[in-house]
């Protein structure tokens, strides 16, 4: 191989690890720029109910019919509460 095409070689290279590095510092910064604008519409736009039923089941790791006993109400409920949270969230997700 001639030293032309083994420098191309290198540099084409370079350029694609460049362009994934750059890639994957971008993706970091949104992730980060997404997770606070979650907390904040966590912390702001969920009902007292939906933020504990958010908490339970994502953070918690807790199933709809356990957290439907804890907070003594019915699994369908649990599950309206979750489902209007995940709407408020993502139209909040949206703004990014």
């Amino acid at each position: 191989m001639s030293k032309a095409l083994w420098l191309n070689d290198q540099l084409e290279a370079f350029a694609a690890y460049q362009s994934y590095a750059a890639s994957r510092e971008e993706k970091r910064t949104r992730r980060k720029q997404m997770e606070k604008i979650l907390k904040i519409a966590i912390r702001n736009d969920l009902t007292k109910r939906q933020r504990t039923c958010i908490e339970l089941y994502y953070h918690q790791n807790m199933k709809v019919s356990d957290i439907a006993e804890q907070l003594k109400i019915r699994p369908t409920t649990v599950y309206k509460h979750l489902k209007m949270a995940r709407r408020v969230l993502q139209r909040a997700a949206e703004y990014l």
